[in-house]
């Protein structure tokens, strides 16, 4: 509809991968899901479906700027928001995991507004679900 047209691209499901959500996009300062972002989102909830094997342990960063504890604090209710959609579109909550780390793990320069908005993300790592051994012989 309107002529705007994105690419995504999800690396493929191999424990271990670590994968960026781009498009996944909050407002300044808040846990609130920008416009569009539910696209990205809904590829991951794809994968998942299509993967019933496979967990994902999300990671909330934020830029430096602020409090220190209040980036955490907010990076984590972004893992939660993130969360909470992938849930309410079908993925089992017992396979998604996550934590905020405000701050601490930029993969940018903090020294400029352009450089800081990557490192406000969410990021999510593949792991397998261990197989229950059955007890049956």
């Amino acid at each position: 509809v309107g002529g705007e047209k994105s690419t995504y691209k999800l690396e493929p499901v191999i424990e271990g991968n670590t994968v960026t959500l781009d498009h996944v996009l909050f407002e300044q300062g808040q846990a609130v899901l920008i416009e569009g972002s539910q696209k990205e989102l809904d590829l991951v909830v794809e994968m998942m479906k299509y993967n019933p094997d496979v967990s994902i342990f999300l990671a909330g960063h934020t830029d430096n700027q602020g409090k220190a504890s209040l980036n955490v604090s907010l990076s984590e209710d972004r893992v939660q928001t993130v969360t909470q959609y992938l849930i309410s579109h079908g993925v089992s909550k017992k396979r998604i995991s996550g934590k905020g780390f405000g701050g601490t793990k930029p993969i940018a320069s903090n020294a400029s507004a352009e450089t800081r908005k990557l490192n406000r993300r969410v990021e999510f790592t593949v792991h397998k679900i261990k197989k229950q051994k059955s007890t049956d012989q």
